[in-house]
């Protein structure tokens, strides 16, 4: 089971068919696909079967029936779609619940160097850097998820060593919304010890290895050269320049189409750019009402809002879960694939056993504390 387990998870993590399709094309992509969907199968036949997610499985069953309402697209694809996320649902959350932090932390960490490695090896024009995950701002968001799990491990050593690497590979995807996740954490790590400041420096080092990585393979970036105008103080970059290609421009086109269907959206795929709809929102919370409406929306924003303050109130068992969660919460501000890409949904199912966990040993701990009191009065 452990060799199923790892494979399974490796797959998912490390977005294993996506490379695939994308290096060697469609045959071997969509095989890796199945395969995974396969390896969960097994892993969830043969594990052992527990509580599914209701939650998440009732909020993924009404997007997927009211978006399917307008869908207008290849009926087929939907349905295939649909059978093979909800196949993922129910047997990923059992594989959430067998991985420890340090297994997540150890297989974010290889999916942190395969953007390291790109970027040494790898130049390209473009300039930005996302190794297993195809795009940046995906990458920066499992670079920034790896460096929250650091502050979940024991061994400061190895804590050390992930917080370094993860930080240079974000950086290196030259995504704002890692730097700001990235600033945001270490601000709350500030509260676990004050001794984290240091992090600040350790932050400050690895920007100058990216002027060194620069003077040496050459990074191309348009971002960069935008960082480095600024340390230079120059005065050739603007503030247009630094809000160039903004999210909230993307949301704004797409506001009154919100407003034209608010009660069961346009449609399936209509604003994440499936089937010819073009330029996706960048945004799962407007994707979910733009595409299945207000009731879906509500109950996934109360979701991720039970996350967020459960993993608050677990900030001093488990300081990882809220930094985890904050950037889940802002990176879906910016992304719209909750429900196509895996590793995404994963992270919120990751989290919500976690979660779990830590009720139920604080019952244990009461039920302990109460079986004690009883004893001594008697």
């Amino acid at each position: 089971m452990q060799i199923i387990k790892y494979i399974t998870f490796a797959l998912i993590i490390l977005n294993l068919p996506s490379v695939a399709l994308v290096a060697f094309g469609g045959g071997l992509g969509s095989l890796l696909s199945y395969t995974t969907i396969l390896m969960l199968v097994l892993y969830y036949f043969f594990g052992e079967k527990t509580r599914p997610n209701w939650f998440l499985f009732v909020i993924s069953l009404l997007f997927f029936m009211i978006g399917g309402l307008q869908y207008v697209g290849y009926t087929p694809m939907f349905v295939f779609d649909t059978i093979k996320y909800f196949i993922y649902l129910i047997c990923a959350y059992e594989l959430a619940k067998k991985i420890s932090v340090a297994e997540y932390n150890v297989f974010l960490l290889i999916g942190a160097l395969s953007v390291a490695l790109e970027a040494l090896l790898l130049t390209s024009d473009f300039g930005r850097y996302s190794g297993f995950y195809i795009k940046p701002n995906e990458a920066g968001f499992m670079c920034i998820t790896g460096y929250a799990t650091t502050y979940g491990l024991k061994k400061a050593p190895a804590k050390l060593l992930g917080q370094f690497i993860f930080t240079l590979s974000g950086l290196l995807t030259f995504s704002r919304t890692f730097i700001v996740i990235w600033l945001l954490i270490n601000v709350i790590s500030l509260k676990i010890s004050i001794k984290n400041i240091r992090i600040f420096g350790l932050g400050f080092l690895i920007v100058a290895s990216l002027f060194f990585i620069d003077e040496v393979v050459g990074l191309n970036n348009p971002r960069f050269e935008q960082l480095k105008g600024l340390i230079d103080n120059d005065g050739s970059v603007s503030s247009e320049e630094l809000n160039e290609d903004s999210r909230s421009d993307t949301w704004a086109q797409f506001y009154d189409r919100i407003f034209e269907s608010p009660l069961i959206g346009s449609g399936y795929g209509s604003f994440t750019g499936k089937e010819g709809h073009g330029k996706g929102v960048h945004n799962s919370y407007l994707a979910v009402i733009g595409e299945a409406g207000i009731l879906p929306f509500i109950l996934f924003v109360i979701y991720i809002g039970y996350l967020l303050v459960m993993s608050l109130v677990y900030f001093n068992k488990k300081p990882n879960l809220i930094m985890q969660m904050i950037a889940l919460a802002l990176f879906l501000l910016a992304n719209h694939n909750f429900f196509t890409f895996y590793y995404v949904s994963f992270a919120a199912m990751w989290i919500q056993y976690q979660i779990e966990l830590a009720k139920k040993e604080d019952e244990i701990g009461n039920t302990n504390t109460l079986e004690v009191v009883a004893t001594e009065s008697n």
